[in-house]
């Protein structure tokens, strides 16, 4: 019986290694089995704030105190506390998520493809994969149906980058102040910025990015990211030391329709990355530990996973961020300089009053939002 389960998911990434990590550690017994084939991992950078100390401190590459946002209309000095803001190697909160999982007597992780799964069967679902056959209650699959890349109804942006980690002979960045937000080289007619992350004096990570319905060929990010580091940076000697890349969803697509009795969507597939940033670490924890108490507990899964009123601001910024692409450096302009970072983070943490919310939706009052936010509710 070694290839029964209570609960199998579907991909390593974020959403499957959180889930992973609260389950064992809320229930060690559990039979819980992982399965991904990735046999080269993409060296991605994963950022998030917090207040204070962190239970994922121990693995940080780094984190800041300050932070600053930019635009032709001037430079908005970001002091976070009590927030801080953090980032770590995607490949090490993954091997971490992996580890737990190889120390537990009851759970395992199998390399394999799944092939197919069989939902024939009410109280047993069946997983095929490359490498043989699993039977299990529940399965949390973080693979994207492919009926979103279809849909035409649902707002979609993309949020989509790359990054230059590069190491300079001289001394070049401030170690302890991030760039959130730089637009002062961006595409024209696009919401295009750079997005600096100083791991000390001679070292960053430089990343240019687009929040846009289309995406761009390779060469027009390195095209942005010389002129920039040239510029902006006035840095001519440096060396590139890696390189990531990557495309983030910002969307209103409605993807509870791909849940079943016993087969829900995780992560980017479940609808968990933040729809008006594209942020997703700190909220997948959170949707996490939802979802795991939710099974504990003998709840609905989906209970309290997700805020309506929230997703209705979300539609409101992309709407005007997708009919108003050339306006984005002003929209977030007035968001930054009206409002203190504490109450952005809260709001985006999703953990504002409505007081709260109605005070920055004031702030940034337009024809354009107060139409996208009718438009909304509707």
């Amino acid at each position: 019986m070694d290839d029964y389960f209570d609960i199998a998911i579907i991909g390593l990434g974020c959403a499957g290694s959180h889930i992973a990590i609260e389950l064992l550690k809320q229930n060690p017994d559990i039979k819980l089995v992982v399965i991904d084939n990735a046999p080269s991992i993409l060296h991605k950078k994963w950022s998030f704030w917090e207040k204070g100390i962190g239970k994922w401190d121990h693995m940080i590459l780094k984190k800041w105190n300050h932070g600053v946002f930019k635009t032709d209309q001037g430079s908005i000095e970001l002091d976070l506390y009590p927030y801080v803001y953090k980032t770590i190697n995607s490949v090490d909160f993954i091997a971490f998520a992996k580890a737990e999982l190889q120390q537990s007597n009851h759970s395992t992780f199998i390399n394999a493809t799944v092939t197919n799964v069989d939902e024939k069967n009410e109280e047993i679902k069946i997983i095929n994969h490359t490498n043989g056959t699993i039977h299990t209650k529940l399965i949390l699959d973080s693979r994207i149906d492919d009926q979103f890349f279809k849909d035409q109804k649902a707002i979609t942006l993309q949020q989509h980058f790359k990054g230059w980690t590069i190491e300079t002979v001289d001394d070049h960045f401030t170690p302890d102040c991030f760039t959130m937000m730089d637009y002062s080289l961006r595409d024209s007619d696009t919401t295009s910025f750079t997005y600096i992350l100083p791991y000390n004096s001679r070292k960053a990570l430089v990343e240019f990015t687009y929040f846009s319905t289309e995406l761009v060929e390779d060469n027009i990010y390195d095209d942005y990211l010389k002129r920039y580091i040239d510029e902006h940076l006035k840095i001519k000697d440096y060396k590139i030391v890696e390189i990531e890349k990557g495309i983030i969803p910002m969307t209103t697509y409605n993807f509870d329709r791909h849940h079943s009795q016993h087969i829900y969507k995780i992560g980017t597939a479940g609808g968990w990355v933040k729809p008006s940033t594209g942020y997703s670490f700190k909220m997948t924890e959170k949707k996490a530990a939802t979802l795991v108490h939710n099974y504990l507990n003998g709840l609905p899964l989906l209970t309290d996973l997700f805020t309506k009123r929230f997703s209705i601001y979300d539609s409101s910024m992309l709407s005007v961020l997708r009919d108003f692409n050339d306006d984005g450096p002003t929209f977030f302009h007035r968001l930054y300089d009206n409002n203190d970072i504490q109450k952005l983070f809260k709001f985006l943490d999703e953990e504002t009053s409505l007081a709260e919310e109605i005070s920055i939706m004031q702030s940034m009052t337009s024809l354009r939002m107060i139409k996208a936010f009718f438009k909304s509710l509707s």
